[in-house]
Parts: structure tokens; sequence; C-alpha cells
């Protein structure tokens, strides 16, 4: 059986910067995955300028178009336009982007296997066993990448770890009557801890409704409902559930050689429900700690720890920013939109620049000035 330096489970963002740092560092990697790729990936597809920055390749062939301008809603017909002089998002499909990072992490030297099911994760001092439904692998180490559903978790972690919590959101794609706007729209009033979002693709819009709130129901009636009062009379298509996963700011990797990366590892920020960058930044930070175990230097897993460490506090504070945000709308709105605010909202949201310490720069800012500063 061949032995390989790293096995990647799951070949999306998150497993893909993992496996093309590997590989173009010289390491042996093979991605796994259970899909044929292009597939079908429910996600709106927005890459903040600080997941492009961590991106080791352009991604411009994929980006259907670049927003500038961000629209926050109270309630509709309450809106505030937060603006920048350069490009905050690029707007990606998610079928098209993963297939893109695919090709680029095969042709950084990666090798890539479809597998079925996942039956059994052995772990020992020289290095792991994947054992699937027709094959096994060997490797000295395993990166879990494979979503909020991950088998590599369920595995090595049990059903539902005490660490880990999930959002929920749905989501589709339209095209109304008149063209699609250009602009990406936050809708605060839609749901309970959560928001709804538009986000334009060109040729079509991506609309969907996320929650962390437990029990808030979420299907295809209430976004349906949510869209039509926007756009009356719209089709949706390719209507998706999806679960983000958080909680990587509550636990530490055990002494082993698996890690647990993106939405797996619950590496989505919980104030923005973004999932992309937490994932390439994850992803890249086992890579760095497999090499380093590799060349004999520090250990992985100390490595990795230093390698997420920035990461992990911005996600806890964005936790702690995201339930006073959400407990307190008006409050929190009125000083998202202040104009002594809406420059640096809109550049830590693009940036990556202390989101989670501006969260709690809005709470102070809302309890100073109640009443907002025009």
């Amino acid at each position: 059986m061949e032995r390989w330096d790293a096995i990647v489970v799951g070949a999306g963002p998150a497993g893909c910067a993992a496996a093309w740092d590997l590989a173009a560092g010289g390491r042996s990697v093979l991605l796994l995955d259970r899909a044929e790729f292009p597939r079908h990936k429910a996600c709106a597809g927005g890459l903040t300028r600080k997941s492009l920055r961590a991106l080791r390749y352009s991604v411009a062939p994929v980006t259907r178009v670049s927003v500038s301008t961000i629209v926050v809603e109270k309630r509709q017909g309450e809106a505030t336009a937060l603006s920048s002089r350069n490009p905050v998002c690029a707007m990606t499909v998610r079928r098209e982007l993963d297939e893109f990072c695919l090709r680029q992490t095969l042709a950084a030297g990666a090798h890539f296997a479809r597998i079925g099911f996942i039956d059994a994760i052995e772990t020992g001092p020289e290095g792991i066993v994947v054992r699937t439904r027709g094959r096994d692998f060997q490797g000295r180490f395993l990166v879990g990448a494979d979503g909020v559903h991950s088998r590599v978790r369920h595995l090595l972690c049990g059903d539902q770890p005490a660490w880990f919590r999930r959002g929920l959101a749905i989501e589709a794609d339209l095209h109304p009557a008149g063209g699609s706007q250009s602009d990406l729209l936050f809708d605060f009033a839609s749901i309970r801890q959560g928001y709804g979002w538009l986000f334009p693709k060109g040729d079509h819009l991506n609309a969907g409704l996320y929650t962390e709130a437990p029990g808030e129901k979420l299907d295809r009636a209430r976004l349906l409902a949510w869209v039509h009062d926007r756009f009356p009379g719209a089709e949706l298509e390719h209507i998706t559930g999806q679960y983000l996963g958080f909680g990587a700011d509550k636990v530490r990797p055990a002494e082993g050689r698996v890690f647990l990366v993106g939405d797996a590892g619950g590496f989505a920020d919980p104030l923005t429900g973004e999932g992309i960058h937490g994932a390439i930044a994850s992803g890249q930070a086992a890579a760095a700690a497999i090499d380093s175990d590799l060349r004999g230097r520090a250990p992985a897993r100390l490595v990795f720890l230093q390698a997420t460490e920035s990461l992990r506090r911005d996600l806890q504070l964005s936790a702690s920013g995201a339930r006073w945000f959400y407990a307190n709308l008006d409050l929190g709105y009125r000083a998202l939109t202040a104009p002594l605010l809406r420059g640096a909202v809109i550049n830590a949201y693009a940036n990556g620049t202390k989101i989670a310490a501006l969260a709690n720069a809005i709470r102070r800012f809302a309890q100073l000035f109640p009443a907002g500063v025009s």
C-alpha cells in the first residue's frame, strides 16, 4: 500500500488549501472526496479580500462580479449603503470555484481519488489508515476537510462533540425580471439571530436566509416568501439547505496526526457567517504543521495551534459580538451604520482586520450613543 505524507479528506477550499501548500512544498499528498467534480455545492460563493489574499493563486477566471458596496437593512425600506473605493468581495459560483481550486491543486502536484463511504480511521504513532468501501489509504498525517457533516470528525470525536455547534442556511438562485442588482445585501430583520442575503452573480442572484438560533425554522416556503417580498413571482432554482460549522475557538487539537479544518473543525465565523476564509486559513495552517513535523522541526500540533491562534481568538470575539448584536439589533444596526464607523465596518468585513474587535467597538459605540450620531 502506498504511504502518503498526508491524506486530505474533502476537496473544497479547506482541503485544497492544505493540499496545495503540501504539494507545492514537495510533499506527497492525496486528496479524497466522494464527489465527482464539478459538483453542486450550497454556498453563497463570496470571497472577501482577506480570502483572496490568502489564496496562493488568482480566482479571476471564475469571478462573476466584484462588489464594492454592501447594503445593510434593519427592515425593508430602511437600508444603508456601505461603500468602498476598492472591491470588497469577489462573487463566484461554488460549483465553478471548487472545480477551479481542485485543478490548481492537482497542477501543484497533489493526487486525487474519488472514494466511497469511510468505514474507519485507524491512528498510530507512525501514521494513519483510512479504510473506505473498496480501498484503504495509508498516510503519515490526515487532514479532515470534509465539511460540517465530517465523517473524519464523527469517527474521531463522536457524533456531536460538545465544542461543535452549527448554524443553518437555505439558499437558491433566481433570475429577477429586469436584471440582477449589483450590490451585496444583508437584511438583519428577516430572521432571528441571522440575516437574509442577496449576492449578485452577474446573470443571476443568489438569495438565502441564515440563522444560528436554535429552533428557528428555515424551509422552502420561508425563503420563497422572503424573496417574493422583493421580487414578486420570481422562480427559485437549486433550493438547497446547508449548515455552517462553529466552535474552533472552544477546542484544541489532541495529540496525534489528525487535523480538522474548515467547517469540519468549526472555523466558520459566527458574526458574518463566512466560512471560506476560515477554511483556507485553517487548511494552510494544517499544511504548515505537517511540513514542520516531517522536517523534524516543531511538532505538528504545536505549529497548528500557533498558526491558528489569531484566527481562534477572532472567532471567540466574533461569537461574543454576534450574541450582543443579534440581541440588541436596533442599537447594533444604529452603530453599524453610523457615519463614524461605516468605513471601518466595510474594511473590516473585506480585509479581516480585527472584525471581531470591531464588533465589540460597535457594542461600545451603541452603548455610548444610543440615539445614534449623524
